[in-house]
């Protein structure tokens, strides 16, 4: 945790990392480039058309899109975070990224993931709410408490961000500053550390172990409730119709939670073989897909966007 004079020394001299990316052939480079270029515009363009049909369409101002308003915001920083600094990486010869861009991304890789998985945890309570207890869903999910949610969300990501940032920052390289990924960030920077990495393992582990137990457990508890009163409901349909309204941030927070579990819940010297991928899931794909899973899994999304469609029509 604390440096000696020799190692500050040494890591005054790291001025640059070299990101490794993906070791194909340039030809492979080029492809990937025009796909990887290609989710980032889809992802762009989705989540600005969910947050601008939140917007518009007033039969969506609700806490769920409050939320997801948020989440989609959170998924256009995730991406641009990342993606373009991976697209300049297949591009050159050889993709160096400056220290202090590569604390930025941590910083911002920290922040936009918790805030989002606490943001997730706030959509599945209001699930909660408002199937377990929808006689009191407009006193408990009132405005001001949304705002409290998002607050805390925010806050959260803020603090946990800060501490791996400064962390990030005192850490002493002593030569190597090859990152054998896309994305600069915490647990990568512990790998080339040539100082004991012990302490800030255990500081990465008890953080980010603790985020995703509280809200594992909320989220779970949550649905306990949730499936004991849909199991109650007589009809299959009324089943399949409540059942329908959490289907969407199940399957949303299956990919953030095993993405995001096998790209930080391992210690950093264990290396695994799918790490690259997962990260390339974690930041490149679920921001894309989460636009398009929550349009096409959800009546409301749908028939508020048939509207729009419908009264630019009427309008033309």
């Amino acid at each position: 945790m604390f440096l000696k004079l020799e190692d500050l020394e040494n890591r005054s001299m790291v001025t640059e990392f070299l990101l490794l990316g993906f070791s194909v052939p340039s030809e492979v480079k080029e492809a990937l480039f025009a796909a990887f270029l290609l989710v980032y515009l889809l992802t762009l363009l989705g989540n600005l058309l969910i947050t601008a049909l939140i917007v518009i369409s007033t039969n969506l101002h609700t806490p769920m899109y409050f939320f997801l308003f948020n989440v989609s915001c959170l998924d256009i920083g995730s991406a641009s975070f990342t993606v373009p600094r991976m697209l300049v990486g297949l591009l050159v010869a050889r993709n160096y990224i400056p220290f202090k861009e590569c604390i930025a991304q941590v910083f911002g890789f920290a922040f936009l993931g918790v805030t989002e998985v606490f943001l997730l945890t706030a959509m599945c309570y209001d699930r909660y709410v408002a199937i377990c207890l929808p006689l009191s869903y407009s006193v408990i999910m009132s405005g001001r408490f949304c705002i409290l949610l998002l607050t805390i969300s925010l806050l959260a990501g803020f603090l946990m961000s800060l501490v791996y940032t400064l962390q990030a920052s005192r850490l002493p390289f002593c030569g190597d500053t090859v990152i054998d990924n896309f994305v600069c960030d915490f647990p990568n920077l512990l790998k080339l550390a040539c100082a004991d990495p012990l302490a800030n393992q255990i500081l990465l582990f008890a953080l980010t172990g603790s985020v995703a137990l509280i809200t594992f457990l909320v989220i779970i508890t949550s649905y306990v409730h949730i499936i004991r009163v849909i199991l109650k409901i007589p009809s299959t349909e009324g089943r399949r119709k409540v059942f329908s309204t959490c289907s969407a941030h199940l399957v949303v927070l299956a990919m953030f939670y095993g993405t995001g579990a096998a790209t930080h819940l391992k210690p950093s010297s264990i290396s695994l073989g799918h790490e690259k991928l997962a990260s390339l899931f974690y930041t490149v794909f679920a921001p894309m897909l989460n636009p398009i899973i929550y349009s096409l899994r959800n009546e409301e999304v749908k028939k508020a966007a048939r509207k729009v469609m419908h009264r630019r029509q009427r309008a033309l």
